[in-house]
């Protein structure tokens, strides 16, 4: 199949993309509750042709065979919605209350199922096996982690991820080599100190004083690695104390670290134990971390990179392929598949000014230019043909 068949194919069924798409956008659901959303996502498998089975609680996987079998290219959709009460007044407003498709997923899940029905139609002239991934729970514990424990990437040799974005124009796409979205890890300090009447603090130990001094140290560590990477130390809540009057004998901070590179999220995290450890002790308190291993660091594979630039070049024009400038500190849990198989995650445009479609993201009032509907499915599908 060449670029304009595929085109073609994808312009022809825009309204049933509508369509699914403003189901989907209807009826959102929250990670590891999108029990509807799988639903769905079977009956319209079943509907193709295409074997699947259910994954990770609330994930799907899809296969169709091509006449290379030992060759296997995998797409993968982000199914979960967010916590957000909608206020556009649309005819698929959002059914659920304060709950809505505010970051694009329904249109990920909407593009992946284009792919599939024309792939469906079209298996003859398939020469890989093509992979759907219906991914649950991005926006939460990371659905990519479990689906890929399940099995999901076995015999995989390359993965596509595709995701809109309001901050381009409908007809572009935006594309990063190497890193595009940092790791996160979740950071707790317990500060130990002793409690004393705050007329008589050399009877104590201030655990808040302690803290205050850790919290400006520990931005020596962001301040001190080499210049050229990227390390984010947040600390988000800090509690301790009970009485004006009284030292405070324990302290709890809570934070984040996000980084772009394996080696330095590693480095900031040995420098903060050590910080930890000692820090306190020179004050005659104690300190103890305890660090939450959250989402990978996203880097894109630059050959598949290659790949995405041109494949979206045939069909948008080298004008309208951007390259995105800085890597986002945001996560994104596609990075698990990048840690196993080689593969690439890119932006389509869905913004639409003449429209008033604007809003950002995680906002009560997303949405999307439906037309790029066709555009993500005829990438998405040179994409595999390409690989």
């Amino acid at each position: 199949m060449d670029s304009n068949k595929i085109l073609k194919l994808a312009k022809e069924i825009s309204p049933w993309l509508s369509k699914v798409r403003g189901d989907f956008h209807m009826y959102p659901e929250l990670g590891m509750q999108e029990f509807r959303t799988q639903r769905k996502i079977c009956e319209y498998l079943d509907e193709f042709g295409i074997l699947h089975k259910k994954m990770a609680k609330t994930g799907v996987v899809g296969e169709i065979k091509g006449k290379n079998v030992f060759k296997t290219i995998a797409l993968r959709a982000d199914i979960d919605a967010l916590p957000i009460l909608e206020k556009n007044e649309v005819s698929y407003r959002s059914k659920n209350s304060g709950v809505m498709h505010a970051c694009g997923h329904d249109a990920h899940t909407t593009i992946l199922l284009g792919v599939a029905k024309i792939l469906s139609e079209q298996k003859d002239e398939l020469g890989v096996n093509v992979r759907f991934i219906f991914q649950p729970a991005e926006e939460t514990v990371g659905g990519a982690e479990p689906m890929i424990k399940e099995g999901v990437l076995e015999g995989v040799d390359a993965i596509f991820g595709l995701h809109v974005s309001s901050l381009i124009e409908k007809g572009s796409v935006e594309y990063r080599y190497k890193q595009m979205n940092a790791s996160s890890d979740s950071i707790e300090i317990e500060i130990q100190g002793k409690s004393a009447h705050g007329a008589y603090p050399g009877d104590g130990v201030d655990a808040i004083v302690i803290t205050a001094q850790l919290i400006t140290a520990m931005q020596s560590i962001v301040s001190r690695i080499d210049a050229r990477d990227s390390a984010v130390l947040t600390v988000g809540m800090i509690e301790g104390g009970t009485a004006p009057n009284i030292i405070a004998d324990s302290v709890k901070l809570t934070g984040t670290l996000r980084t772009l590179d394996p080696k330095i999220r590693e480095l900031v995290k040995e420098k903060l134990k050590i910080l930890v450890d000692t820090l306190p002790v020179s004050m005659g308190g104690k300190g103890k971390l305890k660090v939450g291993r959250g989402y990978s660091t996203l880097i894109n594979d630059d050959k598949m990179v290659e790949l995405i630039k041109k494949n979206a070049t045939d069909i948008l024009g080298a004008e309208n392929v951007i390259e995105k400038e800085k890597a986002n500190m945001g996560v994104e849990d596609f990075g698990y598949y990048l840690e196993k198989i080689p593969g690439v995650f890119f932006y389509l445009g869905v913004k639409n000014e003449k429209k008033g479609i604007t809003a950002s993201a995680h906002n009560e009032c997303f949405d999307i230019d439906e037309e790029a509907l066709h555009l993500g499915v005829t990438i998405q599908i040179l994409n595999v043909l390409s690989v």
